[in-house]
């Protein structure tokens, strides 16, 4: 591996350490209700950061988009969608499951079918080779390790219900929220590596390589914020929380949702630019990198806020049992970057 390489990796890990830790700071807002603070994130995360990096990096970054194809506009409007509605998926999840199972169940999915998509429709020749082949077994480990983590969640949570704050009858439905999410981050993904020509657009029109490798997030995220922001505008009307809106928790809470969206968007800059560095197998070789240390970051906060205290070793042995499978089925989707062609 080339420096240049290192550093990417570099890069990943950071990133998923950064973006795994996005929702930590929840724990301390006790003065909002939950579309409170994710309807201050989603401005922060989706709209105004990424406009304003962009900007700064490129003043004439709007040339980019009037120049791009309809059909790299296309599957940012679809993609940015789809992606709205799994955030809107995954911020109930957090409130139904907890952060840790949340994020095993959302971004072990995400892993595993965004790292498959791009092999699949951008270089299906490589299926039937032993890079492909690798691919496939690294996937079926993820699916292993989702059955290990479903079955301790669900032990869990019958276990804690009593003192929990996750309800019993929450659980599954709280399952298929993350899943929901993981299947749209792996849209995500599928969307940056389809859009790789703009990239290229914009490094032609000048601009520099660090805004070029983000140049879909504010276009994409902005498509994303349009469900996201909606949905959080109704349960503002719903739950009359407008009213909670004061001076004394807004001065307190909005530079909160502010570093919680900084973290998040921050992430995707440090990953877009690593793969960037790698080149056009970026996506599939960056993505499980990056989704792991998401998993290992997001898990190892869970457990220092008690999501698993009092479970009993066999149901926590079986919670390990899946992290340890995310984590060797994600080495083995990165080794097999080594097989390619």
């Amino acid at each position: 591996m080339t420096l240049l390489g290192f550093f990417a990796f570099f890069l990943f890990c950071l990133a998923g350490i950064i973006n795994g830790s996005y929702a930590f700071p929840l724990k301390s807002i006790k003065g909002w209700q939950f579309e409170n603070i994710f309807l201050n994130y989603a401005v922060w995360a989706f709209l105004i950061l990424p406009w304003l990096f962009f900007f700064i990096l490129y003043p004439h970054a709007l040339d980019v988009y009037q120049q791009a194809s309809i059909r790299d506009i296309g599957i940012l409007l679809i993609g940015g969608l789809l992606f709205g509605v799994g955030q809107i998926c995954f911020t109930l999840a957090l409130r139904m499951i907890g952060l840790g199972l949340s994020f095993v169940l959302n971004i072990g999915i995400g892993t595993g079918l965004g790292f498959l998509a791009p092999l699949v429709f951008l270089h299906s020749h490589q299926l039937a080779t032993a890079f492909g082949l690798v691919t496939i077994l690294g996937t079926v480990l993820i699916i292993a390790g989702l059955i290990f983590c479903f079955v301790a969640g669900r032990h869990r949570n019958r276990k804690q219900h009593k003192t929990s704050p996750f309800k019993k009858e929450n659980y599954l439905p709280g399952v298929m929220l993350a899943a929901t999410a993981g299947i749209f981050s792996a849209g995500q993904n599928f969307t940056f590596a389809s859009t790789a020509s703009m990239q290229t657009l914009a490094l032609h029109l000048g601009v520099p390589s660090l805004a070029a490798a983000n140049v879909i997030w504010p276009m994409f995220l902005l498509f994303a914020s349009i469900p996201y922001i909606a949905y959080m505008l109704y349960l503002h009307k719903k739950e009359q929380s407008f009213q909670v809106y004061q001076w004394r928790t807004s001065v307190r809470y909005i530079p909160i949702a502010f570093v919680m969206g900084l973290f998040w968007y921050g992430s995707l800059i440090l990953y877009s630019l690593g793969s960037h560095y790698i080149g056009k197998l970026g996506p599939v070789i960056g993505w499980p990198l990056f989704m792991v240390t998401i998993i290992l970051t997001s898990n190892f906060w869970g457990w220092r806020h008690g999501e698993w205290t009092a479970v009993g070793r066999k149901i926590f042995r079986q919670f390990k049992w899946g992290i340890g499978l995310l984590v060797i089925a994600v080495v083995v989707l990165a080794l097999s970057v080594m097989l390619a062609h």
